[in-house]
């Protein structure tokens, strides 16, 4: 008999698909806070305008026990940077710091939770606890201060959440003061909510009424009430894998100011040269985040300089409106690049991470102040080893593989398009939420 002379197949074509840079762990506080804090994209316009390129040092420490992960622990440290002309050199002023020691009932279900915090600035120390009932979508939730004599008063509040409608409040019972209450609720797409700080007594309204001095009563709640809406085809709350997520919002704060928001996040796929990479490798999945912020006071010229109309250079100034755009490109697991300019100024930063265990990241960042007009210079460290790691993909495919950056076969529209012999086409994208570490909670959609 003769041998039979067998042919191995060679390996199919993929495409890279990195974990997104940040672990999923945001927003674990949420039903510990106003609702309209959260919606409208604010979270993730917060970390496209500020984190990693804010030109500070900053030092952040996530952990927790592999034992028994209902139990984690986060510090804080911010130091201000200013650049020294004379002597050509950084220095640091205005440190703080902060850490907290937290306790949640359920690993899987973080809106039930206590910690305590212990801050370095004015030596604040609290203990906080919030419950929320999953199946009648209603919590409550409270904070007491730990430390004798300072300024900060227990607050409770009460609230309401379910994936189409929010409502609360918040009051400090000790000095009779109403704190925050907001509504707000989701349909097709649209997110409307209002929000009153009246930061006063409980018993004022009463003062009105005995006053009849509504008409005061009407200015002072609008001074205190911001109200938004904004549009997203999908939840501004969270990410879905591989559709994309767009908010456009427009808030109005106290009759002050008009904040008109924009921000896009989504995935794509462009083409692999990296040579250290296998040769079956044809593409690679990025993660890229545009945002746009326009500012514009509603201040009367009255209000800001008086009736006599002087002052015109300042007036000009006070209702010059302020716009910052910022972008955001992840090319792979370990490097994000981020850039942010605006009438303020200037800055970019640069962001490594290794995966490892835990895993750590270091970003440097730099810009220029047109105020001031001096340099400023940024430092950022962090280590964590919990939260969710979560991936998205630009096409829907299927995916294998063991190793942290998961591969998915390329289709032969990719292998075209790495030959030059097309464009790269955009299928409907991946929705196993298993496969892409984005099994969340049902709260998680809780307003």
């Amino acid at each position: 008999m003769g041998l039979v002379e067998s042919k191995s197949e060679p390996p199919p074509r993929v495409v890279l698909v990195p974990p997104l840079f940040e672990r999923d762990h945001r927003g674990r506080s949420r039903m510990a806070n106003s609702s309209y804090d959260w919606l409208f994209a604010k979270p993730a316009l917060r970390w496209l305008f500020h984190d990693y390129i804010d030109n500070n040092a900053h030092a952040l420490l996530r952990l927790s026990p592999g034992e028994d992960p209902r139990v984690s622990i986060t510090a804080r440290f911010h130091s201000s940077l200013r650049a020294n002309k004379g002597r050509n050199v950084v220095v640091a002023e205005q440190n703080s710091g902060s850490m907290t020691l937290r306790y949640q009932v359920d690993p899987g279900e973080p809106l039930t939770f206590m910690d305590v915090k212990v801050g370095k600035q004015g030596n604040v120390a609290q203990a906080r606890a919030c419950y929320f009932d999953v199946a009648n979508k209603w919590g409550a939730f409270g904070s007491i201060p730990l430390t004798a004599g300072h300024s900060m008063s227990p607050v409770f509040g009460l609230r309401y959440s379910s994936p189409l409608v929010t409502a609360g409040g918040m009051l400090s019972p000790t000095e009779g003061k109403l704190h925050c209450l907001w509504l707000a609720g989701r349909s097709n797409g649209f997110t409307a909510g209002v929000q009153l700080r009246p930061h006063g007594p409980l018993s004022k309204p009463l003062q009105y009424m005995q006053s009849k001095d509504v008409s005061q009563m009407s200015r002072d709640i609008a001074d205190h009430l911001s109200y938004a809406v904004a549009y997203s085809p999908l939840p501004s709350t969270s990410y879905a894998g591989g559709k994309g997520t767009f908010t456009a919002a427009v808030e109005v704060q106290g009759q002050k100011q008009l904040v008109v928001s924009f921000l896009h996040h989504q995935p794509v796929q462009r083409l692999s040269h990296n040579p250290l990479e296998h040769q079956d490798v044809v593409g690679v999945t990025n993660y890229l985040d545009v945002g746009l912020q326009v500012v514009s006071q509603l201040d009367s010229p009255e209000a800001c300089n008086g009736s006599d109309g002087s002052g015109s250079s300042l007036q000009s100034h006070a209702q010059a409106a302020e716009l910052q755009l910022a972008a955001a490109w992840q090319a792979n697991k370990n490097t994000l690049i981020k850039g942010r300019v605006g009438t303020g100024g200037v800055s970019a930063a640069l962001a490594f991470k290794a995966w490892w265990q835990p895993s750590f990241w270091v970003a440097l960042s730099g810009g220029f102040d047109f105020r001031t007009r001096e340099p400023k210079f940024g430092l950022n460290f962090g280590t964590e080893n919990y939260g969710n790691i979560r991936y998205e993909r630009s096409q829907k495919q299927a995916a294998f593989g063991r190793s942290l950056v998961q591969r998915h076969v390329a289709l032969p529209e990719d292998i075209a398009n790495e030959a030059g012999e097309g464009l790269l086409v955009q299928k409907q994208d991946l929705n196993n939420a298993a496969l892409l570490g984005q099994v969340q909670p049902a709260s998680n959609q809780y307003m």
